[in-house]
C-alpha cells in the first residue's frame, strides 16, 4: 500500500511540475483542481518541488496561486552556460527543421529551457534566437556557440565589432582584421553565415561563422540597416547562388513529392515534383555544397530509394563509403 501511495505521489508531482512549465502562472484553486487534490495537498506537492531544486513562488490571498520562478541553475540536471547555450541552439536549430512536428516540440522545449535559466544566459539564448532568419537548416553544423552568442548581441544592439576573417580560396592570404556591424544570423547548407555590413569596404558582406575568429565588441552603436530586400536568409541565398558551387547533384527519390515534403519538413525547398523511369511518381532533389561529403551526409536522411542522376562524383564517393560500410557490419 505504501509503495502505491508513494507512486501516486510521484507522478502527480510530475503532473504538477508540467503544468507548471506549461503555464506562467496558475491559480491555486484551478490547479489543485487539474491535479484532483486538496489545497493541502497542493501545498505538500509544492513542497517536494522545492525540495527537488525548483523555486516555486507563492501568492497568498484569495486570488492567491503559484508558479515557477526562473532559477539559478537547471533542476535537476546541471548545465554549465556553455552547455545550456549549445542545447538552446540545437534546439532552435530543430524548430527551424520543422519536420515531422519537431517545430513545436523544439521551441515549448525551448521555452522550458529558458525559464529556468539565469538571467544573463536567458538573455544571451533569446537574442540568438530573435536574430536567427532561417534558411536550410545545417547538415553538419559545426560552429563556436559563445562566437555565435557575441554576434548575436552586436545584432540586436547594432553594435560594430572587429573580427579576425580567414578568406577562402587557394589565393588567400591568411586571416584579415575587419571592422563590421553583424545584422542578422542565418543557417544554410552545412554552415552558418553573418549578414553584416562591412565599415571598411563601405558594402554588404556575407562571411561564414566558422571562419571569424576573435570577435570583440567595440562599444560603437551604429543605426539599425534595412537588409536589402527586407529578408537577410533571401538575401543570403542570393548572394550564395552567385558563387558557383565545387559540386552539384540532382537525386531522383522515389516517392511523391507530397510524401516527401511533409517528411522532411525544412528541407523541401530543393525538391520538384518528377516521374521515374517507371512511370511511378517521383521528387527530384537539386543539392550543391563545396564539399561532396556533405551531399552525400545528406542523402542519410532519405528514408525512400534514391538515384543520382547526374554527379559522378557523389556516385563515386557513396560506392566507396557503400563497401566501407559494408565491411563495417560483416558479421
Amino acid at each position: 500500500m505504501g509503495d502505491m501511495s508513494e507512486t501516486s505521489a510521484t507522478s502527480r508531482v510530475l503532473r504538477l511540475l508540467e503544468l507548471l512549465q506549461a503555464r506562467r502562472y496558475w491559480a491555486g484553486d484551478e490547479l489543485a483542481g487539474r491535479l484532483g487534490v486538496t489545497g493541502r495537498t497542493l501545498r505538500r506537492d509544492v513542497e517536494r518541488l522545492r525540495a527537488l531544486g525548483y523555486r516555486v513562488d507563492a501568492r497568498r490571498g484569495r486570488d492567491g496561486g503559484y508558479g515557477l520562478s526562473t532559477g539559478s541553475e537547471l533542476p535537476p540536471l546541471m548545465f554549465t552556460p556553455q552547455e545550456a547555450a549549445a542545447l538552446a541552439a540545437a534546439l532552435s536549430s530543430a524548430a527551424a527543421n520543422g519536420a515531422a512536428g519537431g517545430s513545436e516540440l523544439a521551441l515549448t522545449a525551448l521555452a522550458k529551457v529558458e525559464q529556468v535559466m539565469p538571467p544573463a544566459l536567458r538573455r544571451r539564448v533569446r537574442v540568438m534566437r530573435s536574430v536567427v532568419s532561417v534558411g536550410a537548416v545545417p547538415i553538419t553544423p559545426s560552429v563556436d556557440v559563445e562566437l555565435l552568442a557575441v554576434l548575436a548581441l552586436a545584432c540586436r544592439d547594432h553594435e560594430r565589432l572587429r573580427i579576425r576573417y580567414a578568406s577562402a580560396g587557394r589565393d588567400s592570404d591568411g586571416e584579415h582584421v575587419r571592422r563590421v556591424e553583424p545584422v542578422g544570423l542565418v543557417p544554410r547548407g552545412a554552415f552558418w553565415y553573418l549578414l553584416c555590413w562591412d565599415a571598411d569596404r563601405e558594402d554588404w558582406r556575407t562571411l561564414r561563422v566558422d571562419r571569424i575568429s576573435g570577435a570583440q565588441p567595440t562599444g560603437i552603436r551604429t543605426s539599425a540597416r534595412t537588409v536589402p530586400g527586407g529578408d537577410a536568409a533571401a538575401y543570403v541565398a542570393d548572394r550564395l547562388a552567385t558563387v558557383q558551387p565545387e559540386v552539384t547533384a540532382t537525386i531522383r527519390i522515389h516517392a511523391p513529392i507530397d510524401e516527401v515534403t511533409t517528411a522532411l519538413g525544412g528541407y523541401a525547398s530543393g525538391f520538384t515534383e518528377a516521374e521515374a523511369p517507371s512511370g511511378e511518381p517521383a521528387t527530384e532533389w537539386r543539392i550543391s555544397d563545396v564539399r561532396v561529403e556533405v551531399l552525400a551526409s545528406a542523402l542519410v536522411w532519405l528514408t525512400w530509394p534514391f538515384d543520382v542522376v547526374d554527379s559522378p562524383e557523389l556516385s563515386g564517393l557513396l560506392r566507396d563509403r557503400a563497401a566501407r560500410f559494408a565491411a563495417a557490419v560483416r558479421e
